[in-house]
Parts: structure tokens; C-alpha cells; sequence
């Protein structure tokens, strides 16, 4: 009877997280189709309302993805928010994501999984949270192809 009751605690456990999982993607990201003049509109607002720094990383004329070395001169405030916001020209669809900073410090991989949608690869970028929090509140990256697609990170 006890192995019974634990196996239907760890069942339980387990749904329970897949669950909140389910409900924190599920919250974290919205798909939107628009026209290029109101997806532009919308990033040049976000550029406008945040940080006047230069982009954490950039990419080279090759694809290569290049990291600004200097850091911020004062201590940087704790982050709240990891967000991203990907147009897809071709498609029209912007992809919105907005999840809080602890999920993605603490669950890396799954918070790659949200953001799957935004076309952002954390691994070919070689970023992590102890990266973000380093360089504090900000623009992450900001990019756009030659084929109209553009993608903005930034932290909270």
C-alpha cells in the first residue's frame, strides 16, 4: 500500500509540474499577424522606451555572433523580465514572448523552448542568465536580416 501511495505522489508531483510548465509557455508567448509598417512601429516604440546602450551582441557581416565586452560603468539593477519580440516578414507573424528573468535562470533549456518561436537559439548565442544579469536591464540583441526579419531581446 505505501509503494502504491508513493507512486501516486510522484504521478501527481509530476503532472503538477508538466502543468505549471504547460501554463507558463502557454502565457509566455502570443503570435500575432501584422503588416511590416505596424510590426516596425512596434519595435521602434520598444527601442525608444528602453535602454540607450548598445546591444549585449551583435552579429558581423559572416552571421558571427560578437559580444560587446564593456559592461555598464555602475552596478546593474536586478532583472524581473526576459523578453523578445520576432517579426517574420515572409509570414507576417510577430512573436511576442515575456516571461519572468527567474524562469530563465532557473530552467535555461525550457526557457530555450518558449522561445523557440522567435527563431532565438541561446546556444549559438553563448548567453546565460549570469551574462544578463552582468549586463543588467537592456537591449540583449537587436537585429534585422536583409529579408525584412527583425529580433529584439531585451531584459527588465
Amino acid at each position: 500500500m505505501t509503494l502504491r501511495r508513493v507512486l501516486i505522489a510522484l504521478l501527481a508531483g509530476a503532472l503538477g509540474g508538466f502543468s505549471i510548465f504547460g501554463v507558463l509557455v502557454y502565457r509566455a508567448s502570443s503570435v500575432e499577424h501584422l503588416e511590416p509598417a505596424e510590426a516596425l512601429e512596434r519595435f521602434a516604440a520598444i527601442r525608444r522606451d528602453g535602454s540607450p546602450r548598445e546591444p549585449l551582441l551583435t552579429f558581423d557581416e559572416d552571421g558571427r555572433v560578437v559580444r560587446r565586452r564593456t559592461l555598464p560603468a555602475d552596478a546593474p539593477a536586478p532583472l524581473s523580465r526576459l523578453r523578445a519580440l520576432a517579426y517574420q516578414a515572409t509570414d507576417r507573424r510577430l512573436v511576442s514572448v515575456d516571461m519572468p528573468f527567474w524562469f530563465f535562470e532557473l530552467k535555461a533549456p525550457a526557457a530555450g523552448y518558449v522561445l523557440g518561436g522567435t527563431g532565438l537559439d541561446l546556444d549559438r548565442l553563448g548567453i546565460t542568465a549570469a551574462d544578463l544579469k552582468q549586463h543588467g536591464p537592456g537591449i540583449v540583441v537587436d537585429h534585422t536580416r536583409q529579408n525584412g526579419d527583425r529580433l529584439l531581446v531585451w531584459t527588465e
